[in-house]
Formats: C-alpha cells, structure tokens, sequence
C-alpha cells in the first residue's frame, strides 16, 4: 500500500497522521535505486514522491537548478541539454532515478573524482522531518554557509530523517566529447594500466574495469575502459596522451553516443544482484583490493567491477545467497583485510540473514550514540521507517 500525496503540505498531513497512527512510513521515488545495505525495512507504507515533479527555478548563466524531489533525473537531463548543461550523477540506479532519491542515497560513480560526489554539488534542500516540520537547508547559489551544514547530514540519510521534496543542484557545462578507449587484456595487465593512469595524473574523467576474468585471476580477459570528456581538442589531445601512457592502441574507441551507452551499461551493471559487496580504500591499493575481492566472488560465484579513480570494487551476484558458513567466512575475513590497509567493506545489498550475520557495515558503522541523537531530533517519533544500518 502506497500514499501519493500531491503537495509538501498533504506529505506533512499524511507524517502526522503516522505518527499519531504508529504506522511507520518508507519514501520512495521511482525505486530504481539499490534500497538496501540494512536500510530497506520489510514492512511500511511507501510515500511516493514522485507527483512532485516541478522545475522551481533555473538560472543556467549560475549553473544551478531547484527543482522538486519527484523529477526524474533523465527528465531533468532533457530540459538541461537545451542549454548545454548537465547533472553528472552516474551512481547506480541513477539512469531512471528521481532528484530526490539522489539525495537521499548520496551516492556516486565513476565520475566523482571529475565532479565530485552528489552531496558536493547539493546547494540546498526542503526536507519535511519525521514530526511533519518543515526545513529549508542551505540556499539556491554556490557560497559558504556559516554553522552546521544540515545539507550534508540529510544528503545520503535515505529518508531516514526526513522525506525531501525539493533540491538545489550545482550544475556543469554538458561536455562537447564524449570519448571511451576500450582495452581487452589479461587481468593483471588492467590492473596495470589502471594504475599507470592515475600515477601519470592524466585529466581522464573515468576509469573502469570490467568482471570479465577479473574474479578469477588467471589471465582471463579483463575490460578496461578510460572515458575522456572536453572540448573537441582538448579530448582529442587527452586521447593521445593516454594512447601514449598506456603503449598501446585501445581495442576500440567509442565517441559521443556509443560512449554513454556504454557507461549507462556500466552503471546498470548491479541492477540484476541479490547480493552487492562493495569495497574501498585508496585507488592506490586497488590492486589490493581486487585481489582481496577474488575470494569473496569465488565464495558466491560472483563477478568483479571496479572503479579505479576512486578506488572502489564491487562484488554482485544474481543469486542470493543465504547465510551459509562459507560466504560469511569469506565475507569476515575480507572485511578483516580491507580495514587493514583503511578501507572499509560494506553489504550494499544481501538476504536479511546474511545482512545480519556478517552486518552491513563493519568498523565505525553502525547505530551508534550520536547517530540515535540525531534520529531523535528530527524523527522523534519513528515514523520514517529506514534506519542506519546495524
């Protein structure tokens, strides 16, 4: 059962009303977005954002937009594009997501270290809090905000704090070149070439490696693939250099088009999993890390995905295994190992049994004191049903 209130006023209505009633509420977009990592509660009742779809206000000389929670992201990309702008949000789910939800799960993609994360482009948002209040957080233009930055407590909170119904958004101008060099090769030989890109500190807006062979090791081939966004002859320029660093032509070349289809697959990739494992620590142990990754993809027959500029790995599989005394093993002892060299390993998605026996976050997660605190002062009562995970 789903309520689809039509204004702010009726959402703060219909929080009330919960509360009163003790029926706890989970907000929801267009529920493209990976929904679990401990978060996702069983039961509730869905508050559909999505009515709220309005453009507030656009100013593309400022490179900044406020729009409603609702919009969907490809929606608000189609009005941008007539002015040569774009919101460079490529996290998971993010291809048929809401503005909102964006917020909400504060995620990010391979286009980070170019753009930065969605919590660094966020400029403001209106939150309606888990007692019906309304917050205005932050403001509509790019400047430095004195005091506590509320932005960024709600910004990946996952509607756990509060239900938010409309964002301000720092804009980018929409690249001219949309370029991809493809390179099939033995898995350690990407792993390589990974890190001869970062090391050669060349502006490529991205770079990611595909599953194949990389969850086995053992020379199978691996895919990896340098995106380069620009001006005509800035991207030609940054193409040869990286031809260059790499010593080698790539297996194929994709341009405008092409190249976001292939990263729009890219981003896609977890969306058949019933289990996600994500791991991260610096880009400059990523050879690390994907080696710390391989047992847990052999435990699960899983494949392997990593984003090399930001130094995350990601483990998926379409089957959904159950607590089994393996898996857990190989779950705790590479957890054990990322935390080692201060990375982290987090269940982004997992059956309920297996959340629980190996927990969706490891060192420093959890519901912690001051996180409880901060539950309580804007979700005094408990309405909003999403928790941090435990």
């Amino acid at each position: 059962m789903s309520a689809s209130p039509g204004s702010v006023a009726e959402i703060q209505a219909l929080i009330r009303s919960a509360a009163a009633a003790g029926t706890p509420l989970i907000p929801v977009g267009r529920r493209s977005w990976p929904g679990a990592g401990g978060w996702a509660p069983k039961e509730g009742r869905a508050l559909d954002t999505t009515p709220l779809k309005r453009i507030r206000h656009y100013e593309p000389a400022d490179l900044t937009i406020t729009a409603d929670a609702g919009i969907g992201l490809d929606e608000l990309d189609a009005g941008l594009a007539e002015n040569g702008q774009w919101l460079p949000i490529d996290s998971p789910g993010a291809g048929s997501g809401t503005l909102g939800a964006a917020a909400a799960t504060g995620g990010f993609g391979p286009l980070r270290q170019r753009y930065g994360a969605t919590r660094d482009n966020v400029l403001g948002l209106e939150v309606v809090t888990g007692d019906g209040r309304l917050l205005r957080l932050g403001g509509r233009v790019v400047k430095n905000v004195a005091g506590y930055d509320l932005v960024r407590v709600f910004v990946g909170s996952r509607g756990s704090l509060g239900v938010i119904t409309r964002v301000s958004m720092r804009l980018f101008p929409r690249p001219e070149e949309d370029r991809t060099l493809i390179y099939r090769v033995r898995a350690e030989r990407a792993l390589a070439m990974a890190t001869a890109l970062r090391r050669g500190h060349l502006p490529v807006a991205a770079v990611v490696l595909g599953s194949g062979g990389m969850e086995g090791g053992g020379g199978r081939a691996a895919t990896l693939a340098a995106r380069i966004l620009g001006g005509g002859r800035g991207a030609r320029e940054i193409t040869g250099r990286v031809v260059a660093a790499l010593g080698a032509d790539p297996d194929e070349a994709l341009r405008d088009e092409a190249s976001r289809r292939f990263h729009d697959r890219h981003r896609q990739w977890e969306d058949d999993a019933r289990l996600m494992v994500r791991l991260r620590a610096l880009p400059d142990r990523l050879d690390e890390v994907v080696a710390i990754a391989q047992p847990v993809a052999a435990a699960v027959a899983g494949e392997i995905a990593a984003d090399a500029r930001n130094g995350v790995v990601r483990v998926k599989t379409p089957a959904a295994p159950a607590g089994r005394d393996e898996v857990v093993a190989a779950l705790a002892g590479a957890r054990g190992r990322v935390e080692a060299l201060g990375g982290s390993l987090a269940l982004d998605d997992a059956a309920g049994e297996l959340g629980r026996r190996v927990g969706w976050v490891g060192r420093g997660g959890g519901a912690g004191g001051i996180v409880r605190r901060i539950k309580s002062l804007f979700d005094p009562h408990g309405v909003l049903a999403p928790r941090c995970p435990e």
